[in-house]
């Protein structure tokens, strides 16, 4: 499917759509066994199919050792220290694991002397944290709430805080992304309304000052009506790209900023519609944008209701209604959006991926060209993706859906002896590529898991309370 005049069509009805009940069948006897993992999509008989390789389990911390993690936001590998990190919100810390090893390095924040810690699960995404968090150099950043980024100084100490920074808001601030040119950070804050975005200045020692907004609005360039999601910095355009889901009152209208890193102007609005854009990744060989969804669309353009619940707590224990597209077959898609100079996403320069949507984080391994798509919410059941940007003769086409369970709900009300958990869903993923020199010497795909069920590898390793999942094709 051809995207035309800068907007994503109308879905076509080209995914099946299964049952709830058949998607979950199909995950249950694919989980617990180091083979886990779907066969290649029909049409790329020849797509090396990723498996499971290991689990991390995430075991709490050294004060609270039994907590369960359940809620949990981004995921980032730094490629040349080889290190994950997760940001753990039910332990209130950024989880370090070394990507040579496949090991707990440590937890970040889980020390009495970061003080205020981190906000942790409060049962709502909008006041909780750490959220996002992203690495550069020898600084380490994280954003939490109340609208709060914090760095640290690896090359110092991995527990002493070097800032903590309030972008000016009333909830969380979430994404963020770095840009080491002008040595520039942009964080997000999604829950405040209107959303807005924050330019903050990063000295070498990594410490943060001078904070520019920049408002998400209709008087400022774009009116984001449906929050911010993720941004990237480009090395090529020397540009930042944020996805935006909704531009306006209609939910199908959403699209890509281009923000100028130079005093914060909002340049250019790409308008991708019938996705909801939430993850946001660059292919730096090609300078493709991934556009990630939020929202699945029926073939008629309306949205469907969410597959399971988002990763906040709710006063329930029923377990996840089935997809519901009043409009006809869920279609669900990510999208390629090329922002260069005389393409600016539109005719060739704007195309649909179809058969993943629903999900958060995104992710471009530059190891072995693909693109890794997260879709909690896909049409036939909790799954990620992998996009391989070439395949063959085709370019940007699904190879493979991995399935992953969906969550337990939260039990309880936040804020009450009552309250157990938010509920956890599979929306966090990252990579490590394999370079002659690096940490990696296989590409690794690394996929947070919250504690919802048994999960085992062939070590013996399981996610009961927790883990981070490690996936390869070689």
């Amino acid at each position: 499917m051809r995207a035309r005049s800068g907007s994503l069509c109308t879905p076509t009805g080209r995914w099946r759509s299964l049952t709830w009940s058949a998607a979950v069948g199909a995950v249950a006897l694919l989980l617990g066994t180091a083979g886990w993992a779907q066969k290649p999509a029909a049409d790329e008989p020849d797509a090396a199919a990723l498996r499971l390789v290991k689990i991390i389990p995430i075991n709490g911390t050294a004060g609270k050792p039994n907590t369960q993690m359940f809620s949990f936001d981004i995921s980032w590998v730094d490629q040349v220290r080889g290190l994950y990190y997760l940001a753990d919100r039910s332990n209130a810390a950024l989880d370090v694991i070394d990507t040579m090893t496949d090991t707990l390095f440590g937890q970040i924040g889980a020390n009495p002397n970061f003080s205020p810690g981190f906000a942790g699960d409060t049962g709502s995404t909008a006041t909780s944290g750490p959220n996002g968090v992203t690495a550069s150099g020898n600084c380490i950043f994280a954003t939490d709430s109340p609208s709060r980024v914090v760095s640290f100084n690896s090359s110092v100490s991995f527990t002493a805080m070097v800032s903590s920074f309030s972008t000016g808001g009333t909830a969380r601030a979430d994404e963020l992304a770095f840009d080491p040119h002008d040595r520039l950070l942009l964080v997000i804050n999604n829950a405040d309304t209107p959303p807005f975005g924050t330019l903050i200045n990063v000295s070498p020692s990594c410490g943060l000052s001078l904070p520019k907004r920049i408002p998400l609005t209709a008087a400022n360039g774009v009116d984001a009506q449906g929050g911010a999601e993720q941004p990237v910095w480009d090395p090529g355009t020397q540009r930042f790209y944020v996805s935006i889901p909704q531009i306006g009152s209609n939910v199908r209208n959403g699209g890509v900023i281009k923000i100028n890193p130079n005093g914060g102007a909002i340049e250019a609005v790409y308008p991708i519609n019938f996705v909801s854009p939430a993850g946001l990744t660059l292919n730096p060989n090609t300078g493709d944008l991934l556009v990630g969804s939020n929202t699945v669309f029926d073939t008629s353009g309306k949205a469907c209701t969410n597959v399971v619940p988002a990763p906040q707590g709710v006063n329930t224990t029923a377990p996840p209604a089935p997809l519901t597209c009043t409009g006809g077959i869920a279609a669900p898609q990510a999208a390629i959006c090329n922002p260069r100079p005389g393409r600016d996403c539109t005719g060739d320069a704007l195309v649909a991926v179809p058969g993943i949507g629903g999900g958060d984080e995104i992710w471009f391994n530059s190891g072995d060209g693909n693109y890794y798509v997260t879709g909690s919410n896909n049409a036939v059941g909790p799954t990620f993706g992998v996009i391989a940007a070439v395949s063959g003769t085709k370019t940007n086409v699904l190879t493979q859906l991995v399935p992953t369970l969906p969550p337990v709900p939260a039990n309880g009300t936040a804020g009450t002896a009552t309250y157990v958990h938010g509920s956890g869903t599979a929306h966090s993923i990252a990579a490590c590529s394999q370079t002659p020199n690096g940490p990696c010497s296989i590409n690794k795909v690394y996929l947070a898991l919250p504690a919802n069920t048994d999960y085992s590898d062939s070590f013996g390793n399981t996610c009961t309370q927790g883990c981070v999942a490690v996936f390869s094709a070689q």
